[in-house]
């Protein structure tokens, strides 16, 4: 595990909030200098405990769905591997790739426009690697919430929602979006120079983004390994289709300590959920799941359990998005 302080909890805390903090808001809120906050989070980026700066996104506002692929593979080894992971790495539509272990070898997140994009991806998928993929299911995201504050922190955080109006954005405004999603903390200068236009110009169609709920909030992703957490996924099927009993597994969800982010699926998937879960041994993993099945009796059922062993990718949007 890796050694972190008090302050540097402070300080993860204040990003994983709102990344887009100035450095002096920062520091006043932890009692350090801005030069003193600064060599901290570089600090914890060495240390590999940020991963990224992440701009959350309303992408169905720029016309995409997000889908989830699971793959079974066979007849593989590590040269092959990394030539899959190295195509969809390579692929403008794909975001967040995890290898797992269990019945699943791999996910990813793809993004795309409409059905005939998937199917297109799908097809050339198949064909490229017809002989390793022994089966793989698709799943079409409708709802989705993450929890990374959870790593340090067991309090649920509470965003403001904004006053959202219906907005057009331009060619200007997806340079902005995208330069934000490589980084929340990227500045309005940097992003003038790349977009020709004042700093001060910048801030007013990034705050015109956030109004139109475009821009949903800043915060950062934690790597979990330097907390000594292992990653376990549940999928999760509802038995019966409720409205009632989806809101009540997602409440449960949100405010359970453990549970780190969810996936909500549309009711034609295969199953309705997939739970990340955060646990430091397989004990801590079995009473999770005994208290679940105890707290939704007869109303769920676990289909099938994962470890995430490596993320290969960060959880920024593809670029497509903002093409």
């Amino acid at each position: 595990m890796i050694k972190i302080d008090k302050i540097d909890i402070k300080i993860l805390k204040e990003l994983l909030y709102d990344s887009s903090q100035q450095l002096s808001t920062i520091g006043k809120k932890v009692r350090l200098s801005r030069e003193n906050v600064h060599y901290r989070i570089e600090n914890l980026i060495k240390k590999q405990v940020i991963k990224s700066f992440i701009t959350i996104v309303d992408y169905p506002l720029l016309g995409y769905s997000q889908y989830t692929l699971f793959l079974e593979l066979d007849k593989i080894n590590e040269i092959k591997e990394k030539f899959i992971l190295d195509y969809l790495s390579q692929n403008n539509k794909i975001s967040w790739i995890g290898i797992l272990a269990g019945k699943w070898s791999l996910t990813f997140d793809i993004y795309v426009k409409d059905i005939s994009e998937l199917n297109d991806f799908v097809e050339k998928l198949s064909e490229k690697f017809n002989e390793n993929i022994r089966e793989y299911k698709i799943l079409h995201l409708i709802k989705s919430d993450y929890y990374f504050n959870k790593l340090i922190d067991e309090k649920v955080i509470e965003y403001n929602k904004r006053i959202m109006k219906k907005i057009k954005i331009d060619h200007v405004d997806k340079e902005i979006l995208n330069m934000l999603n490589i980084s929340s903390r990227t500045s309005y200068v940097d992003i003038s120079i790349k977009a020709n236009l004042t700093p001060n110009a910048i801030k007013q169609r990034i705050k015109n983004l956030e109004r139109g709920g475009i821009i949903k909030k800043y915060s950062i992703s934690i790597n979990h390994k330097a907390f000594d957490y292992d990653w376990h996924g549940l999928q999760i099927k509802l038995l019966m289709p409720l409205l009632k009993i989806e809101n009540d597994l997602i409440n449960y969800l949100k405010n359970d300590k453990r549970v780190i982010f969810y996936y909500n699926y549309d009711k034609l998937s295969n199953y309705d959920f997939d739970v990340g879960i955060i646990m430091k041994n397989s004990s801590e993993l079995r009473l999770f799941i005994n208290k679940l099945r105890s707290s939704f009796y007869d109303k769920i059922k676990i289909i099938d359990t994962f470890v995430v062993l490596e993320e290969i990718s960060s959880h920024n949007l593809p670029e497509i998005i903002f093409e």
